[in-house]
């Protein structure tokens, strides 16, 4: 029997641009996340914390756009969509998603290992090298607390990794589905609707939006090229309305989040569309090449930064406005040392560097 395949989408140029830039500024809102003081110093300043909280509205975008782009592009091919394709695409994620998890987590797997058996008083989570168990390291590599999709590996940003692995293996059941009818749409919004979420619903169903957006819309730059203050309002009103959310339920605050995120999304994605028009000499697509090495590597500083610098600011009794500014400064570090170590890789071992950011060469016949 003759396999069925769907035509779908496949990026143009200019949307492939837009989607590097992309990638660059939802890697800088995730590190904004991990570097925040809240946590560490125990909100030891209110108003610090309350920014923080409302800064959430525009950081919180990068999972689930994260998500909805990794939904597109899994589904996009310009010989269509079956299952030799799935298959294929499958097989080439093992280079650029499994095999870069499992290095990156035995990286942090003896990092972590060697600072415990130096530093025993360092690490809360992971005991030292002498003193792990067989359970304790494949542990680490799925979920360092043993409570399945609910705490990170041991390399904690690359649960988004994880997760999205588990999301995708089920992408042919989505595309059947989503390949009906327009109003399948309403699936997915349901799914991310749901509050007391358990597994990567949530996820699942912004990578399903993803999938949707590439089989029934125009091309992704005749979406990203309209007016950018169109979604702006919503956006703006679902954001505020969840920061004063303390009467709504649960089931109120759910569809609240997914109407913030989806427009929320809109506004950043056309933002980047109109800078990549402005500077269409810019190669935005190799801009793109270090951002999982970055995602992976940075938490290496970030959780450093941020226990010192909060033990630092709550012992001086710090304001705000210096609390932000060590955020930023947090950030930036970050930031600036992981791709430091990205270039510094790929000069002296450029093979090992294109296994770890996913983007290893095949050869070709």
């Amino acid at each position: 029997m003759k396999e069925t395949i769907l035509q779908t989408r496949y990026p143009d140029a200019e949307s492939s641009r837009t989607i590097g830039l992309l990638r660059w500024v939802l890697i800088a809102l995730v590190v904004v996340i991990h570097t925040n003081l809240v946590a560490d110093s125990g909100a030891a300043n209110p108003a610090y914390s309350e920014l923080y909280r409302w800064l959430g509205n525009v950081v919180w975008l990068a999972n689930p756009l994260f998500y909805l782009i990794s939904g597109y592009l899994f589904v996009a091919s310009r010989d269509g969509f079956g299952w030799k394709v799935f298959v294929g695409k499958c097989r080439g994620r093992l280079k650029t998603w499994l095999i870069p998890y499992l290095l990156w987590n035995t990286i942090f797997l003896l990092f972590y290992g060697v600072v415990g058996l130096l530093y025993p008083s360092a690490l809360g989570v992971v005991p030292p090298l002498n003193e792990m168990t067989f359970t304790d390291v494949l542990r680490a590599y799925w979920s360092i607390h043993g409570d399945d999709l609910i705490s990170p590996p041991i390399d904690g940003p690359l649960w988004f990794l994880r997760d999205l692995m588990v999301v995708a293996a089920f992408t042919p059941l989505y595309f059947a589905i989503l390949r009906q009818h327009k109003a399948t749409i309403v699936l997915p919004l349901l799914i991310a609707s749901l509050p007391h979420q358990v597994w990567c619903e949530s996820s699942m169903a912004y990578f399903m939006i993803g999938i949707w957006l590439n089989v029934w819309t125009p091309s992704l730059s005749e979406l990203l090229r309209k007016p950018v203050w169109r979604p702006l309002p919503v956006y703006i009103a679902a954001s505020v309305a969840l920061m004063l959310s303390h009467p709504w339920t649960e089931w109120t605050t759910a569809p609240l989040t997914l109407i913030r995120n989806l427009f929320g999304m809109t506004v950043v994605a056309r933002i980047c569309h109109r800078v990549t028009l402005r500077h269409p000499d810019r190669d935005w697509r190799a801009l793109a090449e270090p951002v999982f090495f970055v995602f992976a590597l940075h938490s290496m500083f970030a959780r450093p930064l941020t226990k010192l610098s909060a033990n630092w600011l709550v012992s001086h009794d710090a304001g705000c406005p210096l609390y932000l500014m060590i955020h930023l400064l947090n950030t930036a570090i970050a930031l600036g040392f992981s791709l430091l170590v990205y270039r510094l890789l790929k000069r002296v071992l450029p093979t090992v560097c294109a296994w770890l950011s996913g983007t290893p060469k095949t050869k070709t016949r």
